[in-house]
């Protein structure tokens, strides 16, 4: 989740150092297409994994992934065509291109040493009722076991949560009713969600006599549940890859010619340094993923 979120963000910042120079090419991450997504994921995933990696070897790892799917130069970013000016050494970069490199490995390096959320909002709640004046009455505690209503109030008729994982949908005034960790979540965005009634969520199982019925208007926690499944699914996805890539660093030139065609039918040249042979084999992996 946090190699999705770091992405995210690089993504934007990118976006943005791009409009400062007249570009305003770049989509938002919603609006991005899936090969932009992997490739900001992938550059994560690569400095998570190689601390050490400079702004340069961040660049030649995002070429070699270019090149391996196809990918060349053209003075025009084009990707039906896949044509892109930045498919070239780093040296031969303008300077506003090499900057996208320092950015981008800066942004890793600042988010991943960043607390879990959760546990820096457990903390703030923590320090908020140690500092409640003796005589005065601290916050209640959420209503229900555990749960919080959570009502949404954006403007767009529909919302969809992509931003935490959850995947839960909601319509304009739909109220779910969800662990607090996850709600308290939601409620950092006072403009799109708000906290529901206590006694919404204290009436909710009496609308039916049935569990079944009551999950079938409040899909909440099947919604949730289907979440962390995949999310369960995806973290061990990552695990195996950057296990894999760590591999991939310490390998030698005949190991990784070897894996290569046994994993991906793909020749490698051994005249190259070991270095460009392991940033190629790191791109078989980021394109086609673990064989």
């Amino acid at each position: 989740m946090k190699v999705l979120v770091i992405a995210k963000v690089a993504h934007a910042i990118n976006a943005a150092f791009c409009l400062s120079l007249g570009d305003d090419s770049q989509p938002t991450w919603d609006d991005a297409p899936e090969w932009q997504q992997k490739s900001a994921i992938a550059g994560v995933e690569m400095h998570l994994a190689n601390p050490d990696a400079t702004p340069e070897q961040s660049h030649e790892s995002w070429l070699a992934q270019k090149v391996a799917d196809g990918w060349v130069y053209g003075e025009v970013k084009d990707a039906e065509k896949k044509t892109h000016p930045c498919c070239r050494p780093y040296d031969e970069l303008p300077p506003e291109q090499k900057s996208k490199d320092y950015l981008f490995r800066a942004v890793v390096h600042a988010l991943k040493v960043l607390p879990d959320a959760d546990e820096a909002a457990a903390a703030a709640v923590a320090a908020a009722l140690a500092k409640v004046p003796a005589g005065q009455a601290a916050p209640s505690a959420p209503a229900g076991p555990g749960k919080i209503v959570v009502v949404y109030i954006g403007r767009k008729e529909t919302y969809t949560d992509h931003l935490y994982g959850t995947g839960l949908s909601f319509t304009q005034g739909q109220e779910r009713a969800m662990p607090a960790d996850i709600a308290r979540k939601f409620l950092r965005h006072p403009d799109m969600f708000e906290e529901g009634s206590a006694k919404a969520l204290a009436e909710a199982p009496a609308k039916s006599d049935k569990v079944e019925d009551k999950d079938e208007d409040d899909d909440t926690t099947r919604q949730l549940a289907a979440a962390k499944k995949l999310e369960d699914e995806n973290r061990e996805k990552e695990n195996r890859i950057l296990d894999l890539k760590q591999q991939i660093n310490i390998m030698t030139k005949d190991s990784l010619a070897e894996y290569a065609m046994t994993n991906y039918q793909q020749n490698l040249n051994k005249r190259k340094s070991v270095a460009e042979l392991r940033q190629a084999v790191t791109g078989m992996i980021d394109q086609f993923g673990v064989v």
